[in-house]
This record gives structure tokens, sequence and C-alpha cells, in this order.
């Protein structure tokens, strides 16, 4: 499998976006582009090639078609099948595709991805131009499995609508909305892959890892998980840190940060005040400031901002 790097202070550039909807027998053309396309299906598989290899993308599931990279359908597909779509530029003069192995190779970008992951559970005094500093990389990934696609599925909605209300022409509100939908897939993708990245780490690094995220909600200390595990607090955290890349306070707020995201994406009646104790939080304020770093923005804006595009893709 391939995986662009690209530094995500270089915004990358709209051209277009759609959906396809086929009730059968769709095979997409042979083609071979200057642009990436991501690829979100919502229902059905599409049987695509891209490099000679054959993936068979089904609901939830997305791809990256590369540049300069042939790609085409190698059989039709069968019954309903709908997919959001979107073609776009990396404007970092840097940007590269690695294979799987050369990526794991490549001990700067590893920590560059470890960075982009982990800037963003540091310290209140954490700014944009540090994240560059420290190397922050994003990592998009050909083909994924998304475990939360309700949030970029709404993201592609509000770059549909975006597109549409501006007939289609390329502007500002569209390349905003294209990088804030990349942003997010990115966060998902971490989701899936951020825990592997380590394919040594022992058995106990996984329970622990495993029982922070199942526990997430709880009062929880380092000396506590060290005492429950059998460990000694400090030999605790160099374990985790080393064969996962994060702190054990990073992996906590990574755990429920994404789960406040899926609360507040679906239900607009709890309070973000329930958010916060439902999440392990006590303080409604310092959520709110973890949040803000995390998304982007507040907790009441993510919510308006998903809520609004749900009504309407009901």
């Amino acid at each position: 499998m391939l995986f662009c790097v690209y530094d995500p202070s270089h915004p990358v550039q709209y051209l277009s976006s759609g959906i396809l909807v086929r009730k059968d027998g769709f095979l997409h053309e042979r083609r071979n582009i200057d642009s990436f396309v991501l690829i979100l299906v919502s229902q059905g598989t599409l049987h695509i090639t891209q490099n000679g290899i054959n993936y068979d993308v089904s609901e939830n599931e997305a791809i990256i078609l590369f540049p300069h990279r042939t790609h085409y359908g190698y059989k039709p597909s069968k019954g309903p099948l709908s997919y959001y779509w979107t073609h776009f530029y990396i404007t970092d003069p840097d940007y590269h595709i690695y294979n799987q192995k050369a990526l794991m190779r490549n001990n700067t970008i590893m920590t560059g991805l470890r960075n982009s992951y982990s800037t963003n559970m540091l310290a209140p005094s954490y700014q944009p131009e540090q994240a560059r500093e420290a190397g922050e990389l994003f990592v998009l990934p050909e083909y994924i499995h998304l475990k939360n696609d309700i949030r970029t599925v709404v993201l592609f909605t509000q770059l549909l609508d975006i597109s549409r209300r501006d007939s289609y022409q390329l502007n500002w509100r569209s390349r905003y909305a294209l990088n804030l939908l990349l942003a997010e897939f990115q966060a998902e993708c971490n989701e899936v892959q951020m825990l592997h990245l380590d394919s040594d780490s022992p058995t106990s690094v996984r329970a622990v890892t495993e029982w922070l995220r199942t526990h997430f909600d709880e009062k929880i200390t380092v000396a506590d998980l060290a005492e429950q595990f059998g460990y000694n607090p400090t030999y605790l955290t160099a374990l985790i840190k080393k064969h996962t890349g994060f702190t054990i306070t990073e992996l906590l707020s990574y755990y429920r940060i994404n789960v406040a995201k899926g609360i507040l994406s679906s239900d607009a009646s709890t309070s973000v005040r329930r958010v916060a104790l439902l999440c392990g939080y006590s303080d409604e304020k310092y959520f709110m400031r973890v949040f803000r770093k995390v998304a982007g923005m507040t907790p009441k804006e993510y919510r308006e901002a998903f809520t609004e595009k749900k009504l309407v893709t009901k």
C-alpha cells in the first residue's frame, strides 16, 4: 500500500467534487491524471485497480488515487453504488509518496508523523508555528476502513454544498472546506493507524492502551495505572512512549476527544458540560481548551457544523 506524506502548512488546492450514484454495473474508466482523487464509498462496492493492485472499496472505506498512476475499474459493481469524490492538488513542493516499508524505515517521517498525532495534545502554549517547527506531517493512506465515517461524510456534504452554491467555481470557500475535510480524514485515519506504528509492541503495551481506550471516562492517574498493571510509574511511562510515541496523558486525551467528537456530531441534546463529564473531564473549561486545540474549533462550533448538515442529509 502507498502513503502520501505532506506538510499541512501548505493548503491543498481544490479542483472539483461530486457524488456518484449508480443502480448497477458501474465500471470506472481507465485514466492517468495529474491530480489526487479521494473517494469515500457510502453504499455498495467499487472495484478499482491502481498500480496493478485490485481494491474492493466498500461502505465506510476510502481510497486515494495518486497522480500520474494508472487506475481503472477491474470489474463492474453489483447492485447500487454510491460514493463521494474530490479532485485536488497537494501544494507542498516536498510531498512524497512512499510504500509501507519505505515509510516505516524513514525515521524523520515517522517522527513527524508521531508529532502530527501528539502536538495538538501539548500544553496551552501550543501554536501552529511550533507544529511546523516540530515537523508535523499529514500521512494519507492509499486505502483505509474508517471507524467514524460520519464526520468525513458530513464534511464531504458540506464541500459539495459550497461548490454548488458557488456554481462550481474555484474559490477560497471550497479550498477551506476541502482542507477541513482532509484534516478530519487524516484524524480518522490516525485512530485506525496510530497504535500500529510499532509492530513489535509487547502484549503489555497493547493491554495498557486498550484499557485506556475503554476506560477513558474514568479518573485515571499514571500511578493508579502503573499499580493496576504491576509497573513502576516511571518505567510504564517510558514503555508506552517507546512503543507508541505518545505519553500516557496524550493517549488518554486522544481517546477522550475522539469520543467527544462522536457525541457532539450525533447528539444535539447533550450539553457541552455533560459531554465533558461523559468523556472524563470534570472541568468544562479545561475540556473546551483541549477540544479547541485538537479540533481547531470549540465544541459548540463543531456541533453546529455537523448538526446542520445531518438535518439536511437525512
